[in-house]
Formats: structure tokens, C-alpha cells, sequence
């Protein structure tokens, strides 16, 4: 037997979790700074009535945008931690960060160069905010490209936590155009269609396309270096498609029936079009999942049943639908995530990132695989399962993986419709 059939998840050696204190130690000062922000709020807006009202509001596009990112990142699901400072970054720092860097640095600095009050609105809302706004909500994309490389693995990671970011940041950004809207007109309800229904996802887009894309696929190389050059690259895209939006008014003719029309002829194609990248790279994700598993089942950890199933979104459904009916739905999803982990890390390696601790996380991997597995199938039929187990599959060095054979399992095991 291999010394990776020889270990268990519980005698693995546990160590601090640094990504988990971090997210926790973040999230805590986050909730301090977000007092900042409500205080700002209320000075702008002028009524703590109005603030909790306009919240509300910006609630509803808050909680579609989440649904979204959600469905998105259901493939691989990211830490929930890291997803929550992800949005509060956005809706807390991000905006303190911005407002700090306008009216602290640049506009002491490019005010006293305009002429006129209709200059400053221009610069203001086509050139500062696109530009600050887009550098602070990246910074929880970075943190994740520099720090916790294990967690980002590609583009829908990218994705995942710079639209998140955006989310944070535009629920914030909601509550004082609502609440402003309320304060001076006692109705908010077309800022509130323009915003929460006909928009909900701009900055999500924004964000996403430039700096989650652009990191997203820097992170599939091996150096973090490329970060010079993915970043301001990613940024240059965020700010053009932020400065686009936030220039109609300029340059778009007919007043609102005109703005109306821009965004059917040039915001919805973009969004459809974002919508179809994520789909494509998506099905990417799923393609690189299913030959890294193969990997593994040409080395006798899996079956080519099991593989099919386990990359593919049918095949999962059959796997939970097997699992709940035993009261085992926990460890199934368990059991997903950890295999499409298993995946990925793979994916790490032959590309050269982690490859020094290759061995050790595969060990975790494959061990937490098969203590899942056989709880699972002893769960199925009642009593103690004993299980063959494969061996390391070749080290990611370019040569080819010897094949050892598709793994028979115990019965109970591959689960059955």
C-alpha cells in the first residue's frame, strides 16, 4: 500500500488556519470602519430615517448581484470568509479609501486647473470616480492573488471576488443616491429603477471584466510578477467601462429617451456579452476538472463512472440525489469540493505554481477523499467498508502518467440513480 493510502484526514498534522484568522481579523475591522461610513452617510443625506430606508432599497440589487456571484462560483465554491471580506471591502473600505484619495489627494491637486463648474462635473464623474473607484474595489482581488494562491485558481475566481467587491461597493453607492433622491424630491422611485432594477450589475461587470479577468488568468502562471502587468491592465478595462457609463449624459443625445436607448444599444450587448464569458470559462473550468480527475482515475483513485460524474453538473445532481436519499447530502458535497480541489491543485502543478508542496497537498487531498468515500459506502450498506486505494499519480514533470487501470470498488460504491 502507498503512503498516501496510509493516511487519514485525522492523522493529518493540523496546523493554524492563516487564511481563516486573516479573513476573521479583516472582517473585525472592517465592522469598526463601517461606523465611518454611516456617519458619513447620515451628514450626507440628513436623516438616519432616510439612511435605514434608502438601505433597505439598496438591499434588493445588493441581493440579485449576490445571487449571481453565487451561481457563478457553485462549480468550485470559494472560502466563505474570504467572500465576505470580498464585499465588505467593498461596501466599507473601498468607499472610505476613495473618498479619501478624491477629496484628500486629487481633487486639492486638478480643481484648481478647471474653469468651470460643469469641467469639475465632467472630471469628476468621468475621470476620478472610474478611476479611484476601480482601484479600491480591486484590492480584495489582489489580496487573493498574492496571498492565498491555493483559493485563486483562474478567471471565475477573478470573477467571483471582484464582483463581490463591486456589490459592497454599489450597495453603498445605493444608499446615498436613494437616499439623497428621498431627501430632495420625497421620491426615490426612479433612481431606484435606474439603479436596483435596470442596473444592478454595472459595477459587478465593470470589476469583473478588467480586474477579475485580468488577475484571473494571471494567476494561472507561474510567477507573481505578472501582477505588473496584469493589474494595470485589468484596471485600464475597469475604468474605461465605468467612464463609458458614467459619460452618457455627456455625450448621448435626447435626454432620457436617448440614455434609454444607449443602454438597450450598448449596455445590454455588454452585459450579454459578460454573461457569455463567464458561461465560456465556466465550461473551461469543467473541461480542466474532468482531465485532472482522469489523471487521478488512470492511477486507480477513481473509477471512469465516478469521473464522469464528478465532473459534470448532472452527474453531481445524481451524486446529492443519491446522498440525500441516505441522509448522507453533507459529506457528498464534501466529497464534490474536495475531488474538484483535487482538480485544480493538479492543474497548479503542472503548470509550475506550488509545485514544492505538491506531494504534502495531494496527500491531504486525496486522503480527505478517501476517508469521505468510505464513510459514504459504509453509511450506504450498514457496515465497515474496506477500500483499494490507487497511488500517487507521476509528478507534474512532463512525463506521462503511467495507467494503472479503472479502480473496482467495494459494493455501495460508485453511487447508483
Amino acid at each position: 500500500m502507498s503512503a498516501l493510502a496510509q493516511l487519514s484526514p485525522l492523522a493529518r498534522k493540523q496546523g493554524p488556519n492563516v487564511g481563516v484568522i486573516a479573513g476573521v481579523i479583516g472582517i473585525a475591522v472592517l465592522a469598526l470602519a463601517s461606523f465611518a461610513v454611516i456617519f458619513i452617510l447620515d451628514g450626507a443625506i440628513g436623516d438616519s430615517a432616510l439612511v435605514a430606508t434608502s438601505g433597505l432599497m439598496a438591499l434588493l440589487p445588493l441581493a440579485f448581484v449576490i445571487w449571481a456571484v453565487a451561481a457563478i462560483d457553485r462549480w468550485e465554491p470559494e472560502p466563505r470568509i474570504a467572500l465576505w471580506f470580498a464585499a465588505l471591502w467593498g461596501g466599507i473600505a473601498a468607499v472610505l479609501l476613495t473618498l479619501l484619495l478624491n477629496e484628500g489627494v486629487l481633487e486639492p491637486i486638478v480643481v484648481p486647473f478647471l474653469q468651470s463648474q460643469e469641467q469639475y462635473e465632467f472630471y469628476a464623474t468621468v475621470i476620478q470616480a472610474p478611476f479611484t473607484e476601480e482601484l479600491w474595489k480591486a484590492i480584495p482581488v489582489v489580496i487573493m492573488f498574492l496571498f492565498f494562491r491555493k483559493t485563486f485558481d483562474g478567471p471565475v475566481d477573478g470573477i467571483v471576488f471582484a464582483a463581490l467587491s463591486a456589490a459592497g461597493f454599489a450597495f453603498t453607492e445605493n444608499i446615498l443616491y436613494f437616499g439623497t433622491s428621498l431627501s430632495e424630491s420625497g421620491d426615490g422611485s426612479f433612481i431606484f429603477f435606474l439603479r436596483g432594477i435596470m442596473s444592478p450589475l454595472t459595477h459587478a461587470i465593470f470589476t469583473a471584466v478588467g480586474i477579475g479577468l485580468a488577475l484571473g488568468f494571471a494567476a494561472r502562471l507561474r510567477s507573481r510578477w505578472w501582477l505588473l502587468l496584469a493589474f494595470p491592465a485589468g484596471h485600464l478595462v475597469s475604468a474605461l467601462l465605468h467612464a463609458l457609463w458614467n459619460s452618457a449624459s455627456w455625450w448621448v443625445p435626447g435626454g432620457t429617451v436617448g440614455f434609454f436607448v444607449y443602454y438597450l444599444l450598448v449596455q445590454v450587448p455588454l452585459c450579454v456579452i459578460a454573461a457569455a464569458l463567464v458561461w465560456l470559462l465556466l465550461r473551461q473550468e469543467i473541461r480542466i476538472t474532468r482531465a485532472r480527475l482522469h489523471d487521478y482515475g488512470r492511477a486507480g483513485w477513481f473509477s471512469h463512472e465516478e469521473v464522469e460524474r464528478l465532473s459534470s453538473g448532472d452527474g453531481r445532481a445524481l451524486l446529492l440525489q443519491w446522498a440525500k436519499r441516505r441522509g448522507l447530502r453533507r459529506p457528498m458535497q464534501q466529497y464534490i469540493q474536495t475531488a474538484t480541489r483535487l482538480a485544480n491543485h493538479r492543474q497548479r502543478a503542472l503548470v509550475g505554481r506550488d509545485k514544492a508542496k505538491h506531494v504534502a497537498d495531494e496527500v491531504s487531498l486525496l486522503s480527505e477523499l478517501m476517508h469521505l468515500r468510505r464513510t459514504m459506502a459504509s453509511a450506504a450498506i450498514g457496515q465497515p467498508v474496506h477500500m483499494q486505494q490507487g497511488i500517487a499519480v507521476a509528478a507534474p514533470t512532463g512525463a506521462r502518467v503511467q495507467r494503472f487501470g479503472d479502480l473496482e470498488l467495494e459494493r455501495g460504491w460508485p453511487p447508483r440513480r
